[in-house]
Order: structure tokens, then sequence, then C-alpha cells
């Protein structure tokens, strides 16, 4: 395993950890038909927002940035978004899921490893979903973009895991199953794994991952290995 110097592993949090699928069948109960496209956009929009906002040197955190996508893509969808339903839709995220291979790879990579999350999400919702889905406690630390108040894939969030791991970035191990987030990580100088678990492919940016992996539970094989 080309990867002796690693001490911590960090991970992302959408897509990475927790299952954004989750809040599919509240969509569809609320929406029908329109639920698909309104998924569609709102996550669209979410990743834009971040990106925008950056650029523009106008950040709000990730629940605002959240909360704007969803009124987007109603809008787009032609749904109607009443206040009761963003409310709803908003706690969904504190609840939303754990992928299955989650809990059991943490619980194998925890006896070697520092472990942390760092995320685009402010800190209440990161600490929400973790702790309902009782994984927060497995963390070393939680850190979150909004301390930098830039988003992934700027240079001074991937910092952060190197400030408070107090660590090089060889000795980090970056995991995202999000590509362009594989792409900000390796391009800062992490060391990166990408959890490719929906069969897609890299980003044409110059910068490919060090390990790729199934999901978390192929890593812990991997690191064990």
């Amino acid at each position: 395993m080309p990867l002796p110097l690693v001490k911590a592993i960090v991970f992302d949090a959408y897509g990475t950890l927790l299952d954004i699928r989750t809040i599919d069948q509240l969509l569809r109960e609320l929406f029908g038909e329109k639920a698909g496209n309104i998924a569609a956009v709102w996550r669209q929009k979410q990743l834009e927002y971040t990106w925008l906002r950056t650029l523009m040197g106008r950040y709000k955190n990730f629940e605002a940035v959240t909360r704007d996508g969803l009124v987007f893509a109603c809008k787009v969808a032609q749904a109607e978004l009443t206040d009761a339903h963003i409310l709803q839709l908003m706690e969904a995220y504190d609840r939303l899921l754990v992928y299955e291979d989650v809990r059991p790879a943490l619980d194998r990579l925890k006896n070697k490893y520092r472990l942390a999350v760092l995320s685009n999400a402010n800190p209440r919702m990161l600490e929400s979903a973790l702790a309902y889905n009782e994984v927060a406690e497995k963390m070393e630390l939680i850190l979150s973009a909004d301390e930098a108040k830039l988003f992934k894939p700027r240079p001074e969030v991937y910092q952060l895991a190197v400030q408070k791991l107090n660590l090089s970035p060889e000795e980090i191990l970056f995991i995202s199953s999000n590509t362009w987030d594989v792409a900000g990580a390796k391009s800062f100088g992490l060391k990166v794994a990408w959890a490719n678990r929906f069969d897609g492919y890299i980003e044409e940016l110059g910068f490919e991952p060090d390990l790729i992996i199934e999901n978390l539970e192929a890593l812990a094989g991997k690191l064990d290995g």
C-alpha cells in the first residue's frame, strides 16, 4: 500500500458518509412526480451556489445555501414551496442516513488512524446528522468550511485539516465520493482516495486520486492489507 506516512483519515460528509438520497421519499410525498427534477436541480444549485458565493466573496453558510438551492429548484419545477415544506426538508437534512458501509469501516479504521470530517456544511448541520447516526463519537474532529468562510475546493478549507490535526498534507488521507472535491484536495497536496460509489469518472483537471475504492469498507480492507 503506497500510503505509509498516513496518520489520519479525513472524510467528506455528503455523498461520502451521508446518503443524500435519504431525502427522496419526503420529496415524493411533498411534490409527487416533480420530486426527481427538484432533487437533481437542488443538489446542482447547492453546489453551484457554494462556488459562486466563494468566487463573489459573498459567503453564506451551507444551511442558507441549501435553502436557497431548494427555493430555486422548486421554481424551476413550478412546484409550490411553503414555509412548512422548507422546514420539513431542512430538518430532514439533519437526519440523512449514513451508507451501510460507514459504521463497520469506521470501527476498523479508528483502531489505526485518527479520524475526522471536513465538509462544506456548517457545524450545526454536521453535528446533527453525525450524531443522529451515532458516528460523531468515532471522529476526533468535525471540521467545517464555515470556519474559513469559504467553500471547498478553496485551498484554505483543506488547510483546516492540516492545521487542526497538526499534520503535514502527506500524513492525511482525504476521502470523498465527489470528483470535484477529489481534485481540490489533491491539488492542495493531500493524499486522496476517491470513493467511487456510483460508477463515475474522474474530472479532467489533471489531479488523479492516490486510491480508488468502491466504498469505505473497501478502503478499510485496502489499508489493512
